[in-house]
């Protein structure tokens, strides 16, 4: 920069150029810090890339809150110089600026109250995702659609919605959480509640045993802890009958929250297997099974 530039700039901002300077080093330092610490993470291998992005995240902020902090630190006499001026325009900024606002409260109420982190599942009436990413001003997500798929899309939203939308964190227990399956079944396809509900527990069981016994203990062991009493884990298979054309089916399982699908397919294609079976031997006795076609 040519001599005459610097002068220029020193001129208009009087008194105040080792401020300037000092805020310049410190974003640099800041930047240097965040590249470095993801470097680190990438060489690591011991820890897995959920992990990393959790440690990647909280450090990354971290270091960002505190250049922010020495920043107003260093302009903190300035800042005091201007406040009676800019009390007299501050309704108008808070017109202007309201949504940045709510964007910086969302992010302080996420940082007290911690309705979810990095990793988490969470689902609103406008979104449902894993959250991949959590900064001042927006909180990202790698979308899951319908039936617990990823879709490839991300999702970001600003952090004001969480004053105003509810969010639902599907994971709030770690790594294992409950689960309830919803499965429907045409009354008039069923003769036998007991064969059906013994059906649904057998493919559960069948589906879960490989992390049951751990989900337990990691249930046992959050209640202890929070001093919250969870539920045993254990499968249980209960009915609904509200809508007398269509049973509903609820199983309560365990696993992690990755596996809910694979589970609910397993234990889905178990039961409509066993009520296409009973729906066969109603039709073979000679009673009045459903059809599943209409005539044109």
């Amino acid at each position: 920069m040519p001599i005459d530039s610097l002068e220029r700039l020193f001129i208009a901002i009087p008194g105040q150029w080792e401020r300037a300077i000092a805020t310049v080093l410190m974003v640099l330092v800041g930047a240097t810090l965040t590249h470095l610490w993801a470097r680190y993470l990438a060489r690591g291998e011991v820890i897995s890339n959920e992990k990393r992005r959790v440690h990647l995240v909280w450090v990354r902020n971290t270091i960002w809150f505190v250049v922010l902090f020495v920043i107003i630190s260093v302009w903190a006499s300035t800042i005091a110089g201007f406040a009676l001026s800019l009390a007299a325009v501050a309704g108008a900024m808070l017109i202007v600026s309201k949504e940045l606002l709510m964007c910086v409260l969302g992010y302080l109420y996420l940082t007290l109250v911690r309705p979810f982190k990095v990793g988490d599942f969470i689902e609103s009436s406008l979104f449902s995702g894993r959250v991949v990413d959590i900064d001042m001003f927006a909180t990202t997500l790698a979308e899951y659609g319908h039936a617990g798929q990823v879709t490839g899309k991300v999702v970001e939203f600003p952090n004001g919605l969480l004053l105003t939308t509810p969010v639902k964190n599907v994971s709030p227990t770690g790594e294992y959480v409950l689960h309830l399956m919803r499965v429907p079944v045409p009354a008039a396809m069923v003769c036998d509640l007991v064969s059906i509900e013994d059906t649904a527990r057998t493919a559960a069981e069948l589906a879960t045993r490989e992390w049951q016994e751990q989900a337990e203990a990691h249930f046992r062991k959050l209640a202890n802890e929070d001093f919250i009493s969870y539920s045993s884990g254990r499968i249980k298979v209960l009915w609904d009958f509200v809508d007398p054309e269509h049973l509903m089916l609820i199983i309560r399982i365990t696993c992690p929250v990755a596996m809910r699908l694979k589970v609910e397919q397993s234990v889905f294609r178990a039961i409509w297997l066993e009520v296409s079976r009973q729906r066969s031997d109603l039709g073979a006795t000679g009673w009045a099974a459903p059809s599943l076609m209409t005539d044109n």
